[in-house]
């Protein structure tokens, strides 16, 4: 068992993430006094019970401007699109 800092090094993960998956993600953890430690084995149990395969691609965004109205009648918007 490693202390959350610990572990985040070994395993190139940054403590912000590490830390989002425990209190938001259910990571399991030990609690002694006021420090976690994270068991190896329970880590990769979670990261087994929390994989997924995607298949569908991301919908591509839009590649509409949102322009205001005032600018839309002045011909900023031709401008606008030529440009990108």
């Amino acid at each position: 068992m490693l202390t959350v800092q610990s572990f985040a090094e070994e395993k190139n993960i940054s403590k912000p993430v590490l830390d989002t998956w425990i209190y938001r993600h259910g990571l399991p953890v030990v609690r002694i006094g006021r420090r976690n430690y994270i068991d190896e084995r329970d880590f990769d149990d979670w990261i087994a019970a929390h994989k997924q395969v995607v298949t569908a691609k991301p919908k591509e965004r839009s590649t509409q401007l949102a322009i205001p109205k005032q600018c839309r009648k002045s011909g900023i918007l031709a401008k606008m699109h030529r440009i990108y």
